[in-house]
């Protein structure tokens, strides 16, 4: 009974050592990854339809969007699902210039509400 017990423990820890262990890095070593303060802006027009292709751009007070003058980066195109990000950006209010062809958000919703940090933050703009 000894040797069959002494045996299986010996099985035992012999099956356990060839089972590969996850290595987990020190607390110190492993970077930390912060969340961005982003914005996704979806265009769409008076029906409802996403509008690909159309030129975003972000303000930061009143006065710049009014003039055009120090948007906040470049231009951002919408992709195909109407779709546009701004990432690593201040968690603030924004004033934002949509533009495709004739159609525009001049005198509908231009301003966002104040950003959350660390997160996506999403608006839907409407262009006529």
């Amino acid at each position: 009974m000894l040797k069959k017990t002494l045996v299986l423990t010996v099985i035992v820890i012999m099956s356990c050592q060839s089972i590969p262990s996850a290595s987990v890095p020190d607390a110190d070593s492993s970077p930390i990854q912060l969340l961005k303060t982003s914005l996704q802006v979806t265009v769409r027009n008076n029906i409802g339809n996403v509008v690909e292709g159309a030129e975003v751009q972000l303000f930061t007070s009143k006065e710049d969007y009014q003039k055009e003058t120090n948007p906040v980066g470049e231009v951002a195109y919408t992709d195909d699902k109407g779709r546009v990000k701004f990432i690593g950006i201040e968690p603030r209010t924004y004033f934002l210039n949509v533009e495709k062809g004739e159609l525009n958000n001049y005198g509908a919703g231009i301003k966002t509400d104040s950003l959350v940090a660390k997160r996506m933050n999403k608006v839907t703009i409407i262009v006529e």
